[in-house]
């Protein structure tokens, strides 16, 4: 395939149309038109579905734009290398999380491997879920530990574990001594949980919808420290989130985790994802390794 071809393909399927790769790349459209079709024809698949407002890849387009985003990530790995850029570049460790994992865990994770390798430089991107998987597919940042119902093209799971919804109560609760709770429990107090869209929001209103009952909750928030101190400071008040998010700390405040009894809240799964087929530097395999045993530690524990 032309370099030049990929090129105009590759700012084609960022931008989402011919006039904005054309602005982009200061390139006539009708040129990146032409090596588009060009492309096509050299592949014998269709790219893009032409749309009125833009062009959106086809399956085929997705798998070559993944393909070229790595190649990309790739050469900027071995240009690094080639230069011998030992210190900042070859010492930085770029991670995605939604605010969940970023609250506790993961800053707990990057100190205690900064024991071991203090030289390591760390930077997080806190976004949802579906933005953090983006940003490794699109190789902005090495890793995402993320919530996940699937898995996605273009994104390889080097972990995957079990992410139940719990319910995070303060220990004078009265249901705090319970081993289970369901979803009529909760309507009788306070709750708060994640706003809208997140997969914990998704996963509660389908266990509510097949229990028959709709229950208003008290806060909703992206915050997990806003979750966190509502549920820590509210005897009555019963927090919804992922037991890795809050366990370390729930120990230390007097606050209890109980599983929640509803099939539907335990489909959701914790990822560490990277870009598939993408060998990464050395720094970060250490910290995928390193994370990965605090993950499955955490689990053991839990």
């Amino acid at each position: 395939m032309h370099d030049l071809s990929l090129k105009y393909f590759h700012s084609v399927a960022q931008t989402g149309s011919l006039s904005a790769a054309s602005s982009q790349m200061h390139v006539a459209i009708s040129a990146i038109s032409r090596q588009i079709s060009q492309l096509e024809a050299q592949l014998d698949v269709s790219l893009f579905d032409r749309k009125p407002r833009g062009m959106a890849l086809t399956p085929a387009g997705e798998i070559l734009y993944t393909y070229s985003l790595r190649n990309t990530v790739e050469l900027s790995n071995v240009i690094s290398e080639m230069q011998e850029l030992d210190s900042i570049k070859m010492q930085s460790i770029a991670l995605a999380s939604p605010e969940g994992m970023a609250w506790d865990f993961l800053p707990y994770v990057m100190a205690r491997f900064r024991e071991h390798y203090p030289n390591a430089i760390f930077s997080l991107k806190v976004v949802d879920s579906a933005d953090a998987t983006k940003l490794v597919k699109e190789g902005v940042v090495d890793a995402a530990l993320t919530f996940s119902l699937q898995v996605e093209q273009g994104v390889a799971v080097a972990l995957q574990s079990p992410s139940p919804i719990s319910a995070l109560l303060n220990a004078r609760h009265p249901l705090a001594h319970n081993t289970q709770l369901s979803v009529r429990d909760l309507a009788k107090y306070p709750l708060v949980m994640s706003e809208p869209g997140t997969t914990l929001n998704y996963l509660f209103d389908i266990a509510c919808h097949l229990e028959g009952i709709s229950i208003v909750p008290a806060l909703t928030t992206n915050s997990m420290g806003a979750l966190y101190t509502y549920a820590r400071e509210n005897s009555d008040a019963i927090a919804l989130c992922s037991d890795l998010s809050a366990s370390r700390l729930a120990k230390q405040d007097g606050l209890v985790l109980i599983p929640m009894q509803e099939p539907s809240l335990s489909q959701r799964s914790i990822q560490l994802q990277v870009m598939s087929h993408r060998t990464p530097p050395t720094i970060v395999n250490e910290f995928l390794s390193f994370l990965g045993n605090m993950l499955r530690d955490g689990r053991e524990s839990s």
